[in-house]
């Protein structure tokens, strides 16, 4: 089991999934890899990461989608 989470909208309900993480800071990348066998999800991405500007208690230290948050 790892952190990666299922949410399903209709119920709001969140189900851990299988799957991993490794972040580069060389590349500045975050690889993902997930396997939802409940709803048949196997999947890897690479993503951009980009370093938050707001740092501090409970903030995170940076940011990956496959959204453009421009």
């Amino acid at each position: 089991m790892s952190w990666i989470q299922h949410y399903d909208p209709l119920t709001k309900t969140k189900q851990g999934v299988g799957g991993f993480s490794i972040y580069s800071p060389e590349t500045k990348e975050l690889h993902v890899e997930i396997e939802d066998l409940a709803n048949n999800t196997k999947d890897s991405w690479t993503l951009d990461v980009h370093l938050c500007k707001s740092t501090g208690v409970n903030k995170p230290v940076f940011i990956a989608t496959n959204v453009d948050l421009n």
